[in-house]
C-alpha cells in the first residue's frame, strides 16, 4: 500500500512538473509578443518625435532669419 501511494504521489508530481513548464513557455511566448508591441510603439514614438524635434529646429532656424532680417531693414528704414 505504501508503494502504491508513493508512486500515486509521484505521477501528481509529475502531472504538475509538466502543467507548470507548459504554462510557463505560455508566459515566455506571451512575454515575447508583449516585447515585440512596445518596440514597436517604442519605435513609432520615437519617429514621430524625431520628426517634432525637426520641425522645432526649422521653427527657430526660421524665426531666427526672420528676427536678423527685421532687424537689418528696421535699421536701414
Amino acid at each position: 500500500m505504501e508503494l502504491f501511494d508513493s508512486t500515486a504521489r509521484i505521477a501528481v508530481l509529475e502531472n504538475q512538473l509538466n502543467n507548470i513548464g507548459s504554462e510557463l513557455k505560455d508566459f515566455r511566448q506571451d512575454s515575447k509578443e508583449q516585447h515585440k508591441d512596445m518596440m514597436r510603439k517604442i519605435d513609432d514614438i520615437d519617429g514621430r518625435l524625431t520628426a517634432i524635434e525637426k520641425w522645432r529646429w526649422m521653427i527657430i532656424g526660421g524665426s531666427a532669419v526672420i528676427g536678423f532680417l527685421a532687424s537689418h531693414l528696421l535699421k536701414l528704414t
